[in-house]
């Protein structure tokens, strides 16, 4: 019987994962990733291990904490502290969970991998790709883009092919009704349903982005006092003084001068901008012409495709045919050539 190695996290998503991979004849290895030492003492294990008792799954612990602590938490907190809007959950999917798994995978001898994500990972063009799951309402291709080809060669998502109403209605024909009914969090897992901020502020050495300081135009001229950089985001309003009767909002954070640069809405359109950490699959898809662009935070998606060059730097360059809004530093921008993800970088 061929072997499966699935990551569990206590969810519908993941263990319906594994039921349907149970009834592919896959012999499912669970593994519970453990990334986060929880403050408030809850903890899906319990739940995972009756889960898998209940179905006949072997399941493995896996410690990952340091590893989640220097490559997710600490950017996080020196992102803040740099004036950009990281994305932790991006660099998580993108470059822990698969890892992790594709590690144990290996120790164990076993070829393929799964996960509970909404996305469907098919060949294309003798290369390997992400592509969007059918429910749009939870496509998580976003998050995915920088995952390697050489995991996605070997991964199985199931889920790619249903919509979650599906597949809560599948764990309940399977008798899970408590799970299928289970409220999900949809917050930054290590945050624990806090706020960013109070988290920031419990780490050693921050006190430079909670320090008030000045609010200038786009001329450097003074509008106000702002309450410390972390309390803002590039396209914020909130906490921001108007200009007569117009609203302005963050176009630009910096924490060398602790200064908050506004201008008005228009101001924050832009038609360029730069990309560090590029992942491609296939880098002779950037002359193509037709990629879009997806861009998450405040910002608004531009509409219509892009040009993509590299720069002498190692920097991706990135022109728009429509302007995108509030584009912030430290977000992903991921690619799609249709419903295809050919790769993605951080917005510098």
């Amino acid at each position: 019987m061929e072997k499966v190695v699935v990551g569990l996290s206590g969810g519908v998503d993941s263990f319906v994962t594994a039921l349907l991979l149970q009834q592919q004849g896959f012999e499912v290895i669970g593994v519970h990733l453990q990334l986060w030492e929880s403050q408030t003492g809850s903890s899906q294990e319990p739940e995972v291990k009756e889960l898998c008792k209940q179905t006949g799954i072997k399941l493995y612990r896996l410690n990952g904490r340091q590893l989640f602590q220097e490559q997710v938490v600490q950017p996080f907190i020196q992102g803040y502290l740099s004036g950009i809007t990281p994305n932790p959950c991006a660099t998580c999917n993108s470059f822990i969970k698969w890892n992790l798994l594709r590690d144990l995978a290996n120790e164990l001898k076993v070829h393929h991998v799964a996960t509970g994500h909404y996305i469907r990972v098919l060949p294309f063009a003798n290369h390997y790709y992400v592509h969007k799951g059918v429910d749009p309402n939870k496509d998580q291709s976003y998050f995915l883009w920088g995952v390697p080809e050489e995991i996605l060669s070997r991964a199985i998502t199931p889920l790619g092919d249903y919509t979650k109403t599906q597949v809560k209605e599948m764990a309940k024909e399977h008798g899970f009704t408590r799970l299928a009914e289970k409220r999900e969090s949809m917050s930054i897992c290590f945050l624990e349903k806090g706020d960013y901020r109070d988290f920031i502020a419990r780490q050693p050495d921050t006190a430079s982005c909670f320090t008030p300081g000045q609010i200038v135009d786009e001329s450097g001229n003074l509008v106000g006092e702002h309450s410390g950089i972390v309390n803002y985001t590039v396209g914020q309003k909130r906490g921001i003084p108007f200009k007569g009767q117009t609203p302005r909002y963050v176009s630009h954070l910096s924490p060398s001068t602790n200064q908050i640069v506004v201008g008005d809405k228009a101001s924050l359109y832009r038609t360029t901008f730069r990309l560090g950490q590029i992942h491609l699959i296939n880098p002779e898809e950037i002359h193509s012409q037709d990629i879009e662009v997806k861009v998450r935070g405040i910002g608004l998606n531009p509409e219509g495709f892009a040009q993509l060059s590299f720069h002498p730097d190692q920097t991706l360059h990135v022109q728009l045919s429509s302007p995108a809004w509030a584009v912030a530093p430290g977000q992903p921008a991921v690619f799609y050539r249709k419903d295809r993800v050919i790769g993605g970088g951080i917005i510098l």
